[in-house]
């Protein structure tokens, strides 16, 4: 299953959007709502190397589902959101 195909199957709450972009060593995946509000995880290269590509992803999207679901914080200062890291241990 492709990227895009994993995000809309993920069943994020209407009007959460979700971004990934490539950061150093590892993606960054990004929920984001309304009126600046937004989270972010990002999921190190180590850790898919431990953990595997499928499981890692998948794990990732739930917990952003989750935040959204429960509510996204404001964003600390435009496009700067709060973060959490899943690494490789």
């Amino acid at each position: 299953m492709d990227l895009q195909a994993q995000i809309a199957h993920a069943g994020f709450p209407e009007g959460a959007l979700v971004h990934v972009v490539g950061e150093g060593p590892g993606r960054v995946f990004r929920v984001t709502g309304l009126e600046g509000r937004g989270f972010e995880i990002l999921l190190t290269d180590d850790a898919v190397q431990v953990y595997g590509e499928g499981p890692t992803v998948a794990l990732v999207l739930g917990r952003l589902r989750e935040r959204a679901e429960a509510g996204l914080p404001p964003a600390r200062s435009p496009g700067e959101y709060g973060r959490q890291v899943f690494v490789g241990d």
